[in-house]
């Protein structure tokens, strides 16, 4: 009897260690943050240059970042320095402390556009900064390395089929080797128990609400990339932000001399430097620049320090420019801001600098629904369904034959809408920056096998330096048939039949890049006009690593009193 009661209690001791080793964090068991997403793509107006840097996703801490840098038809080739530098504060000591860079870098970028990469080395998890210098400027990228962890019902997954696993072949042993066959009933119990706790987790753990976001939500430290479980579940608490306020600062700007213009963010409540913009549609702020002829300048400037921006810009012509800025707050949404008043642009040494050359902007509306012209030498046919105040109008740009696009800032497709205006082709900057609407359309326009006219698909992109993948974009997942256009609303899609749906990425996999050369020729717009006019237009697509910029005048009819 002596012998059984200690058989039976190390047999309770051993269940009962089981189910507390399958319960702890171990090793081999991991799985993504809520905050690790996939790979950080960045577009930065740097000098002249006009790039997009990429951060593919870090797998291991310590471990490799591999940095990317894309570069433009146009785009000068030198040398770019880089720079790592964690920047988050933890409860807990680390060396070296935070603040310094802890690995640098540099990428040679070579006379033909496309991908030039090297690799960093990162060592802790948390906020970090990539600087990026020509040599004149620098900028400085905010970016979070997630920490691979494993979150509270995978333990319980984990652990719950370990034990029933370890407990299977005890319970099995048991039952052949004691005498009384009812002790097997213990360890397999405890099996049945492990089996319950890992099938419920699992079951509950879809529904379960995720901590608050480190770097999306929250600001992030170390503490709460590492573990932001720890905050505590679920939360509640507001994440909204107030409006941000844009201030231009600077020399002033003379015509076809190139100049800095500063971009000052400050908080609508509290005054202070606005430090917590996250990339929204690959870039940390969309600056939109229109010009006294109509010319568009769509760029994105540099972070110098906290709050202040920069972008470094030739101005052809003197006058009036508009100016407005798309960006996101962490935890505040997307918003549009502009500058009180635009900028001004001072004459010449020699008198006003004639403008720069653009494509002449095809009409539309008021009858005419389709048009032709070319940019940088690709043909190009816009359509439009009838223009009508109140009503969804599509309008279409059916670039080349063939499907060759790129998708270029996460989309294949942009359009920028201004209006209503004058009808007069002067001073077309002022008449912007006064402008009732000020929008920013998106084309998710999709890859297609077979083009529009029967066009097969784009060969593939030549091999670039640096790319060690596969371009072709044949295999991307998540392509099905349909189109989708959005409105600058969030949610506002709108389906047209006869193309091909890009799917947005999950579970960390990233969107295709630039060097994926599969889209189009069509690409689709949606878009509302909410009160008849005038408006200028402006679709941007990206083809053989150039952007075009497809100037178009729409007048829109007044809807249908109901």
């Amino acid at each position: 009897m002596a012998v059984g009661r200690k058989v039976r209690r190390r047999l309770v001791v051993l269940v009962g260690v089981l189910l507390l080793v399958g319960l702890v964090d171990f090793a081999p068991a991991v799985a993504d943050a809520p905050s690790a997403g996939g790979d950080v793509s960045v577009a930065q107006t740097l000098g002249d240059r006009e790039l997009t840097v990429v951060l593919r996703r870090v797998t291991s801490v310590p471990g490799p970042l591999q940095v990317e840098v894309v570069t433009h038809a146009g785009t000068a080739g030198g040398k770019l320095t880089l720079a790592v530098t964690p920047t988050g504060a933890s409860s807990s000591a680390s060396s070296p402390a935070p603040g310094a860079p802890t690995d640098r870098g540099a990428v040679e970028l070579g006379a033909a556009p496309g991908m030039y990469s090297t690799t960093l080395r990162v060592d802790r998890a948390g906020p970090w900064e990539l600087a990026v210098g020509d040599g004149q400027q620098t900028a400085r990228i905010p970016f979070v390395v997630a920490k691979q962890l494993t979150t509270p019902p995978e333990r319980f997954v984990y652990g719950g089929f370990l034990a029933a696993g370890v407990l299977l072949p005890v319970s099995i042993l048991v039952a052949v080797r004691a005498r009384r066959s009812a002790w097997a009933l213990l360890p397999a119990g405890g099996m049945v128990a492990g089996l319950a706790v890992a099938i419920t987790a699992a079951v509950l753990s879809a529904s379960l609400p995720l901590p608050p976001q480190p770097g999306v939500q929250l600001d992030p430290d170390v503490d709460t990339v590492s573990n932001p479980y720890a905050l505590g579940q679920p939360l509640i608490s507001d994440f909204s932000r107030p409006p941000v306020m844009l201030g231009l600062g600077g020399a002033p700007l003379t015509a076809g001399q190139p100049g800095d213009l500063d971009l000052n963010l400050t908080d609508a409540a509290t005054g202070a430097a606005v430090d917590d913009l996250i990339i929204e549609d690959s870039a940390l702020i969309h600056l939109l620049v229109i010009g006294p002829s109509g010319q568009l300048w769509h760029l994105h400037p540099i972070r110098i320090v906290p709050g202040h921006f920069r972008i470094h810009l030739t101005p052809p012509e003197a006058g009036r420019y508009a100016l407005s800025g798309e960006l996101a707050r962490r935890g505040g949404g997307v918003q549009m801001v502009r500058a009180a008043s635009g900028f001004t642009v001072a004459p010449g040494p020699t008198g006003n600098t004639s403008p720069a050359h653009t494509a002449n902007p095809v009409h539309l509306g008021d009858g005419a629904t389709a048009a032709s012209t070319a940019v940088e030498g690709t043909p190009i046919a816009v359509t439009t369904t009838a223009a009508t105040a109140g009503a969804p109008i599509t309008l279409t740009a059916t670039v080349g034959n063939a499907s060759d696009l790129q998708p270029w800032l996460g989309m294949v497709g942009h359009m920028i809408v201004a209006g209503p205006l004058p009808d007069s082709d002067a001073d077309i900057g002022t008449a912007v920056q006064n402008a009732q609407v000020w929008g920013h359309a998106h084309s998710m326009g999709g890859m297609s096998m077979s083009g529009t006219n029967g066009a097969t698909s784009a060969p593939p992109m030549p091999n670039m330096p640096g790319m060690d993948h596969d371009s072709t974009g044949s295999s991307m997942p998540g392509m099905s048939d349909g189109s989708v256009t959005s409105a600058p609303s969030p949610g506002m899609n709108t389906t047209n039949p006869g193309g091909s749906m890009l799917m947005l990425p999950v579970n960390g996999d990233s969107a295709p890049d630039e060097t994926v050369a599969a889209y189009g020729p069509a690409v689709p717009f949606t878009y509302t006009f909410p009160a008849p006019g005038h408006y200028r237009v402006w679709i941007q697509v990206e083809r053989n690593y150039t952007v075009l910029t497809i100037p178009v005048v729409l007048d829109v009819a007044a809807g249908v009193a109901r």
